[in-house]
């Protein structure tokens, strides 16, 4: 059996998303609304089951290592592990990093400038990406102060909220350069996927609350919640909602090139992507400064909802839980935990 928890980062609202998987292939869903230092005390009263804790990235540092050399041999799992070590030990030297590694992984590869799914067994000129994630010591501290040394329990997997959800995205959309932006009650997280890979990850202030505010400020609260049939039947309702979409549109593209992250599509993960006139009014302001797009990301043909309702801020869970193969093959019935 297995327990998924999501974290929303917030001081003002601090809550945890969590889906606890059975075997009998049910999947629950419920929201706990606690800092991650309780919830971490909770989950000890499972031990028997699986623990995956998506975590947000501030609490991660991520590093990209491109490896290109002549192996004369095959390479070997014993290989790769002494390559990795000899990478992990430059990067920490070379960026001063005392935190701790808490996944690695490849991908890329090239042999003799042909393109291959593995590495293991190949020989020749060979190029792939190794990527390297470490972990807070105040994040991991927290785990350890209740599994002892964390890192070595098979069952507690700690990991960047929007990793599966980026490798999802890249390999699905053949995009390696993106931005995947999360609007959240309090804030926006902006994450720039560049070659693939995390390339920063930057805050604005200005979260769901403050188009709240604006439209409260305008006089409009009435039709936040308005079907978006309802609104365009409404000429002065539709006027002032697009005019108070606009302003908070053109702000927040504002912040965006400030932050130099505009000039690539943005995938946005929020429950304000169920707002219509929020996309095309955003796609609006963002095409007058970009000849990119704006692109809700809230469904996908591509993933299995197991019978919960899908929620575009659950997007990170739900694509986790289809890409994880032995949560997956649980759910689907292909084999027993």
């Amino acid at each position: 059996m297995y327990y998924l928890r999501y974290e929303y980062l917030s001081e003002s609202f601090p809550r945890c998303n969590v889906f606890k998987i059975r075997d009998n292939k049910e999947l629950l869903h419920y929201t706990i609304h606690e800092d991650l230092s309780n919830i971490v005390q909770q989950s000890r009263e499972y031990p028997k089951y699986d623990h995956f804790f998506l975590l947000d990235e501030s609490r991660f540092s991520f590093f990209r290592c491109d490896v290109n050399q002549l192996f004369e041999e095959e390479i070997t799992i014993h290989t790769l592990n002494e390559l990795t070590k000899e990478k992990i030990r430059e990067t920490k030297d070379a960026h001063g990093i005392w935190w701790e590694v808490v996944m690695n992984y490849v991908d890329t590869i090239f042999v003799d400038g042909k393109e291959k799914k593995f590495l293991i067994g190949q020989k020749g000129q060979i190029f792939f990406r190794l990527y390297i994630i470490f972990i807070a010591k105040t994040s991991l501290n927290l785990f350890d102060s209740v599994y002892g040394t964390t890192l070595e329990k098979k069952n507690i997997n700690l990991i960047p909220q929007s990793l599966y959800t980026l490798l999802f995205l890249r390999n699905n959309l053949k995009k390696d350069n993106f931005v995947l932006l999360y609007i959240t009650e309090s804030y926006a997280k902006a994450i720039t996927v560049k070659d693939g890979f995390y390339a920063g990850i930057d805050v604005l202030n200005l979260g769901m609350g403050a188009l709240k505010q604006m439209y409260k400020d305008n006089g409009v609260v009435q039709y936040r919640y308005k079907e978006y049939q309802a609104i365009e039947a409404n000429p002065l309702a539709k006027e002032l909602v697009v005019e108070t979409l606009e302003f908070y549109s053109q702000l927040f593209c504002k912040r965006l090139f400030e932050k130099h992250l505009g000039g690539m599509d943005i995938i946005v993960i929020s429950p304000i992507t169920k707002n219509e006139h929020f996309i095309e009014t955003f796609n609006k302001e963002y095409r007058k400064m970009s000849n990119n797009y704006i692109v809700p990301f809230h469904h996908s043909n591509s993933l299995n909802s197991f019978g919960i309702e899908r929620e575009p801020e659950n997007m990170d869970s739900l694509v986790f839980v289809n890409q994880e193969e032995k949560i997956r093959k649980l759910l689907l019935g292909e084999e027993k935990n």
